[in-house]
Parts: C-alpha cells; structure tokens; sequence
C-alpha cells in the first residue's frame, strides 16, 4: 500500500503534479501514471484531480496521515540503529561461572559501564549448563567459562588462561620438607607461568593429608579428578563444597588442602596460613572462553565486550 509512497508524498507537499516531477527527477507523465497505478491497486483515489492546487480526498487525508506514521516509525528505527552502532543504546547479558564472575569480568564490567553508560548490562552467575540453555533461548548474549564447548553450536574465543595450584594450610607437617618449593602470594600473582620446572611438586607427595574438594558436578572437580589419576593418587576427601571460594577459605582456616585456580588467589588478600605449589603436570593449565551461538548476530555491545576482555588476558597467551 505504500510502495509508492515517496512519490505520492511528495505531490501531496507541492500540491502539483509538475512540481513534484521536477523534485523527484522524473516526468510529469510518469509520475501522474505511476500515482494513478497506485490508487487502482489500493482501490481509492487519493488525490481530488478537479481542485486546483492539487488536494486530498477524504481517503486521502487518512492515507496521508498514515504514511506519516510509518516514516517516523522508519526514523526511530533509523535512530535506534544509529545509537546502537554507536553504543549509545541498547542491551548486553553475560552469564558466567562462579570464578569468572567476581574474579575475572569485575575490571571489564567497569571498564564497560564507565565507556558506555548507556547500555543494559545483565550479569548472571551459573553453571555452563545453564548458561547454554539461556544462550540458546536468547536469554544471554555471551558466556564464559572454563569448560570448552561444542565449537560446531559456538564461537569460542580464549579470554585468559589460568593456573591450578596446590594449597595446603601452613601448620601440615607435609610443608616442612617443601619449604624450598613454596610460592609466594607474588609469585602466584605475577610470575607463575615463569615457575620452573624444578620448583613443582608431585601430588604424590601430599597423598596422605586431607582436602577439601569441589563438587562433582563442578569442572574444576574434573579436573583435579585428572591430575590426582596423574599421580595414582586417592586424596582423603573431609568435604565438599559448591564453589572455589569456600574451598580457599576451608583451607585458609586449617580443614583440609585444596586445588584452586590462581585467578582467586591473585584477587585475595595476602594469606599466612596457607602454603602455595605449582604441580608438576601439563594437566594444571587451563582457559577460559568467551562464547556466543554461531550464526548469530554479534551486536557492537557484544564486540566492544569481548574486545575489552581480550585486551585485559594474560600476555601469555
């Protein structure tokens, strides 16, 4: 019904047929056919031919009133894609792990709200399999995680990399003769990927103490499942725990040793009551993903988000 909208419009503001041919680059012919096509195939005439100037019929008036509306729905449209593009507008929810969240995305979430104030950020905590079921009803824009995803549904592009160290409360008498193996807090925090070979510790060593552990359903379990099968070890498990956190702090308070990643570790407190280790396997190195469903349409939010995460990873990778 609008097809020929500019062109009606455009008579309907010179109230002349000549004139508006002569605005529009065409002849007065054609421009006369091509309204009159038009008012056959809506079925009602919109311009009163016999008036002079050129004027509505009542339809007309409605017609015209009506194309206004859609030109300034076409402009806020316009408008909206304009500040989107610009990031002056628009909305960005990132579902992420319970490490990921407080321990990695705090800096680039205020980096992000400070550039772009004007965008709607969600931030929700969960599990990679919830995170995927929100991803993949629209719910979530980005994710990210530890655990590595089906790259065939997903792009998946490395954020930052971590490593998983060995805690053990400082009063076990298993620390005494590894005194010249532990880390420091500074060690753990700026140089870890430089720890030599000959500073790491077997597993082996710490069999008979006791630790606190993840969850099964947690990845990081699976994780230090792999390494304690490395080593032919079956740790002494005193506790469970849904989180990394709460294993530090068990550990911080003497209960038991644990496997935590040192992303944690680096956004903590200088601790005394807990002694540090590197382990001595290619299995304690692990990333984290940024991803988002593939085919999708990546909005600049999504972009200058990933952009910014990238920009703060570890120089290593």
């Amino acid at each position: 019904m609008f097809e020929q909208g500019k062109y009606i419009y455009c008579v309907y503001k010179e109230q002349s047929f000549s004139k508006a041919a002569d605005k529009l680059f065409i002849s007065q012919p054609s421009l006369s056919a091509t309204i009159k096509k038009a008012e056959e195939k809506i079925g009602c005439p919109i311009f009163d031919r016999t008036q002079k100037p050129v004027w509505l019929t009542p339809f007309g008036v409605e017609y015209i009133q009506a194309l206004e509306r859609v030109y300034s729905i076409e402009e806020q449209l316009r408008n909206m894609i304009s500040n989107i593009k610009a990031l002056e507008s628009g909305e960005l929810s990132i579902g992420g792990s319970n490490l990921s969240i407080p321990y990695f995305l705090p800096k680039v979430i205020s980096q992000f709200s400070k550039t772009y104030p004007n965008i709607q950020l969600s931030i929700y905590e969960m599990n990679t399999l919830e995170a995927q079921h929100f991803l993949n009803a629209g719910k979530l824009d980005l994710v990210i995680t530890n655990q590595p995803v089906d790259e065939r549904k997903y792009e998946q592009i490395v954020a930052n990399e971590e490593q998983l160290l060995l805690v053990v409360p400082k009063d076990f008498e298993v620390n005494k003769k590894q005194k010249e193996k532990q880390l420091t807090v500074e060690d753990v925090q700026k140089k870890i990927t430089q720890i030599p070979h000959e500073m790491c510790v077997p597993l082996s060593v710490f069999a008979n103490i006791p630790f606190v552990m993840l969850r099964q359903e947690n990845y990081l379990r699976k994780c230090t499942d792999i390494l304690f099968e490395e080593f032919d070890v079956f740790p002494r498990i005193i506790l469970e725990v849904p989180q990394s956190a709460l294993a530090y702090n068990f550990a911080s308070l003497g209960v038991g040793a644990t496997i935590i990643s040192n992303v944690l570790i680096e956004k903590t407190e200088k601790n005394r009551t807990l002694c540090f280790y590197k382990i001595d396997s290619a299995h304690t190195s692990r990333k984290s993903f940024i991803y988002y469903r593939k085919n999708s349409f990546v909005t600049p939010a999504m972009n200058e988000f990933v952009n910014m995460c990238l920009h703060q990873r570890a120089p290593n990778i």
